[in-house]
């Protein structure tokens, strides 16, 4: 008689929900975790130093619940988003990692379908993004999609490649075994900009987001911005069309107290303004991992993403470690631009 021994086990996923001053919101978040359908997760809450009593009412909940799944780590002091990560991600040794931010929340699909998406067996990547639902503080339903994710809308993006049902692992793994209409698109590293919804709809391979989590970032906030664009570097993304969590705007968070008209969502002026200071953030890290980004997709790689990413960001320029990685035509324009610029500052001295 066959054996019907099942030869490997499926991956633990590390949950890590960051906390500061959400203590109206952070219970919904817990709750969305504990109702998932894959369950082979483990959960560390990491309070962010709130003033709002957020930790004490995560213990007592916690206390209630009695899952062993779930504990509270609670820094001492205000670090800002990216020390709440870094904490949460040493907690575990889990292969995947979520973060979910403690305003949003996740539907009970949300594990499932992106181990299923990881686990295809055509295209591996860095991190995989799925869609969410905008709603407001009372999760009032104001948006159907995050416009500024790239999935198929009215055509498919030419860089952008199609993972069939068929190419996943649910023939083989029952509890992966997630059936879905919408599609699922891998992007390789040469994808360059934007790609995903935010934070709390990403899954990370602990591979890939090990070493940016160990680079020394600056900045407190927007680390979604600074993991998802250097962790896609060394193998690309995969984007779920489906909404799968809600995305809450409450104007606490990044998001303005304006009403959500459609379209981008609006962005404090404060946010706006640290957009430069990311971008340097991340030029930091691909010069300083130049070459294991060139070892891992060829030489010329780090060439072509420091090309658009000062297209994206012109005042970084004036950089002197960028030359030595630019192509011959990219570093004569890079000459004639500093050169303009040097002029320009001159005519305007005189």
């Amino acid at each position: 008689m066959p054996s019907t021994t099942v030869l490997f086990e499926l991956p633990r996923v590390g949950v890590i929900i960051t906390c500061h001053n959400y203590r109206a919101y952070v219970g919904d978040a817990i709750r969305s975790v504990l109702a998932q359908t894959y369950q082979k997760w483990d959960c560390v809450i990491v309070d962010d130093a709130s003033t709002d009593g957020s930790a004490e009412h995560v213990r007592q909940l916690l206390e209630t619940i009695g899952d062993p799944r779930l504990r509270l780590l609670v820094r001492p002091q205000n670090g800002g988003q990216i020390a709440a990560f870094r904490d949460g991600f040493a907690a575990g040794d889990q292969p995947f990692v979520a973060f979910l931010d403690a305003d949003d929340v996740w539907l009970p699909n949300f594990l499932v379908a992106h181990l299923s998406a990881h686990l295809n067996l055509v295209h591996p990547a860095s991190l995989s993004s799925s869609d969410v639902l905008v709603v407001d503080r009372d999760r009032v339903v104001l948006g159907g999609t995050y416009v500024m994710m790239r999935k198929p809308r009215s055509e498919m993006d030419p860089r952008g490649v199609a993972v069939p049902p068929t190419s996943r692992l649910g023939e083989i793994a029952a509890d992966i075994g997630y059936s879905t209409e919408h599609a699922i698109t891998y992007f390789g590293p040469r994808t360059y900009g934007w790609l995903w919804a935010p934070t709390s709809s990403m899954v990370f391979r602990r591979g890939a987001l090990e070493p940016v989590l160990a680079f020394p970032f600056q900045s407190r906030m927007s680390t979604d911005y600074l993991t998802a664009t250097c962790a896609h570097l060394a193998a690309g993304s995969l984007l779920l069309s489906e909404c799968l969590g809600l995305y809450r705007l409450h104007g606490a968070n990044a998001s303005t107290n304006d009403a959500y008209a459609g379209g981008h969502v609006q962005q404090t002026p404060a946010h706006n303004a640290s957009h430069i200071k990311l971008g340097a953030e991340v030029l930091d890290y691909v010069l300083a991992d130049a070459e294991r980004l060139d070892a891992i997709n060829g030489k010329g790689f780090v060439s072509e993403v420091l090309a658009h990413h000062l297209r994206r960001f012109g005042k970084l320029f004036d950089d002197p470690r960028i030359a030595p990685f630019l192509s011959p035509r990219n570093r004569w324009r890079w000459w004639r631009k500093r050169a303009v610029r040097h002029l320009r500052r001159l005519f305007g001295q005189a």
